[in-house]
């Protein structure tokens, strides 16, 4: 059997030269993995990179026209992939030996599953080996996130229960063929935020279960951009075009896969509050053009632009 692993990648060298590393040092007992990388017109010289680091390993470099986002990336990489299991993997991770292997117990335990992701740990500075969350979902009524045990640190993590329901995760994930090809793949019209999120949903819509895994693990890194404020990263907001998106997507995914009433109440109530709330913040540093973007988003959400 062949299990693929697609991580999409832009201007981290670096970083997904590790994440490929780690992968190729995973423990692979009966069947094999084969690597796509999917380059989003990096100029950082990924490229040469990877061409140099892993001339003879098992891997497939695909590299887009222009910059087209994750979920351009992710589908191209499932176009080429070969596997009855994909496991699509942000750039900025390094992945523990059993990750595959365990993926694969919980499919093989679970025979409805479609979706199973790996427990993402922090690794960045002031958030290591703190576990993101062992399950994601959305209020319906306010579409704030609703993680099970946020930020729980490694060393509390509950003993007697290895899997968690799930309606998404974020970060990564491994998706049977059949699961990515009854959700369409991922709605490329998000550009970016809420592609994650909106693909789990229309897996779970399709009437598959999806979960975590606490024995399959990944170590997130995270990345934060060069002059960004720590808070507006952590609420997602670092860069006028991904804000934005957030505001908008917000609204775009409601409308999906809500009801009318619960979308009336995102629409004129939650969103115009959480435009005040994340401009101010934008504003308090400095940033104009992020607090515009987000009301700019808002609009556009709302009015289903």
């Amino acid at each position: 059997m062949t299990v693929s692993a697609v991580i999409p990648t832009y201007n981290r060298a670096d970083m997904v030269c590790r994440c490929i590393k780690s992968i190729l040092a995973a423990e692979k007992d009966g069947f094999d993995v084969e690597i796509i990388v999917v380059d989003d017109a990096s100029p950082d010289g990924t490229r040469d990179r990877i061409a140099s680091e892993f001339r003879d390993s098992p891997l497939t470099y695909l590299r887009n026209g222009k910059n087209s986002f994750q979920a351009v990336s992710r589908n191209r990489g499932a176009a080429a992939a070969k596997g009855e299991y994909i496991l699509f993997l942000d750039d900025d991770n390094e992945v523990d030996p059993r990750i595959f292997k365990e993926l694969l117990e919980v499919f093989k335990s679970h025979p409805r599953a479609g979706l199973v992701a790996p427990m993402a740990i922090h690794k960045r500075p002031s958030d290591e080996n703190l576990v993101w969350s062992l399950g994601s979902g959305f209020n319906r009524w306010t579409s704030m996130p609703q993680d099970r045990m946020p930020n729980l640190p490694l060393a509390e993590l509950p003993a007697g229960q290895d899997v968690y329901p799930t309606t998404y995760y974020p970060n990564g994930f491994m998706v049977s063929r059949a699961a990515f090809d009854a959700a369409g793949g991922f709605d490329e019209k998000y550009i970016q935020i809420f592609e994650e999120s909106d693909f789990g949903w229309k897996i779970m819509e399709a009437g598959y279960e999806e979960y975590v895994s606490t024995k399959a693990r990944t170590w997130h890194y995270g990345f934060l951009e060069p002059g960004c404020a720590p808070e507006l990263r952590r609420l997602g907001i670092e860069r006028p075009l991904r804000t934005y998106c957030f505001a908008k997507n917000r609204l775009r995914f409601a409308r999906k896969h809500f009801n009318f009433l619960q979308v009336l109440s995102v629409s004129l109530v939650f969103a115009p509050l959480s435009a005040v709330y994340y401009s101010a913040v934008a504003l308090k540093h400095r940033r104009a053009d992020i607090a515009w973007a987000y009301i700019k988003g808002t609009l556009a959400g709302i009015f289903g632009l």
